[in-house]
């Protein structure tokens, strides 16, 4: 199972123990068409060839669109949503159906080889303090890597995130407000926020957080 985690730093060093998911939902109503790959399991993803990967251009914006599309719902359950972004039979990005996550995680299958699936997705839920969810974390990479997927994350004050599976680094597509913004959004040290990062990046940051 693929698991995008983002707890607390201070949670975590206080607790030490794994989030329990909470039972994960198909939502059936997307502002924005979500489809379900014709093969989708538990078998390790297989990547695309290179001809067959979306420019990088297309698939942001196809990410920023539908993201944004959905950050409001994400945001009113206070909730992360995931899933992935995919080629249909078409030649055309689709995306599969959000999952309901936590608060801070969302777990969802493996797509099996041949579904066509380039890179994962979620969203960062809700503003709160003491997260640090405007940066995608340490985990939300690995996860990636370990799919040899590209990802996207959108987050409460509207950031847009690319984990680069080929650079083995995530870097900030566009800045606050550029997809839907919680509107209880608070900024924090803003200043203190890269616009790329790689896991050992964002390990420390968590460490100093």
């Amino acid at each position: 199972m693929a698991c995008y985690d983002r707890m607390s730093p201070r949670l975590d060093r206080l607790m030490r123990r794994p989030i329990a998911f909470l039972a994960l939902l198909v939502l059936t109503a997307c502002a924005m068409p979500a489809q379900r790959p014709a093969s989708y399991g538990t078998s390790p993803a297989v990547p695309l060839a290179a001809s067959e990967i979306p420019q990088d251009a297309q698939a942001a914006a196809f990410a920023r669109a539908f993201l944004d599309a959905i950050q409001p719902r994400s945001i009113a359950l206070r909730r992360e949503l995931c899933g992935f972004f995919y080629v249909d039979p078409d030649g055309d990005l689709a995306a599969t159906t959000p999952r309901v996550g936590s608060f801070s995680g969302c777990d969802m299958e493996v797509p099996e080889p041949g579904s066509g699936v380039f890179a994962s997705y979620h969203t960062h839920s809700a503003f709160a303090a003491g997260y640090d969810n405007e940066v995608p974390s340490a985990q939300d990479l690995a996860s990636d890597f370990q799919l040899g997927l590209d990802g996207y994350v959108s987050t409460p004050g509207g950031r847009l995130w690319h984990v680069d599976y080929g650079t083995r680094r995530v870097r900030q597509v566009c800045g606050l407000g550029c997809v839907f913004m919680d509107p209880g959004f608070r900024p924090v040290d803003e200043a203190g926020i890269r616009t790329s990062y790689s896991i050992e990046d964002l390990t420390r940051r968590m460490a100093a957080y």
